[in-house]
């Protein structure tokens, strides 16, 4: 599905639904699954494009389960969640 082979429509019609939910796109950038010669930066701003602007976060030298960033992604996740998430009686950081 995040094949780079992928065209700008082909992205939207499978992630366009996302357009209207708050997302964030965490990307390891040295994902030893996405072959050398995609422009991983250029994939990432595809994939929040096509789901509506979704938030990036590029993960430098993480691998593709995050399992070697694993606090980086956390922190990542957790401020997203404190900027986007529930508001008012159902917040959990307040």
């Amino acid at each position: 599905m995040f094949s780079s082979d992928l065209s700008e429509d082909q992205l939207r019609m499978r992630l366009g639904h996302m357009s209207s939910t708050h997302c964030q796109v965490i990307f390891s950038m040295g994902d030893e699954y996405v072959p050398d010669y995609v422009d991983k930066k250029a994939l990432v701003e595809r994939l929040c494009r096509a789901m509506g602007g979704a938030e990036k976060v590029e993960i430098e030298y993480g691998n593709h389960s995050l399992s070697n960033r694993v606090e980086e992604a956390v922190n990542s996740i957790i401020d997203f969640l404190k900027r986007e998430g529930p508001k008012g009686w159902d917040d959990p950081w307040s």
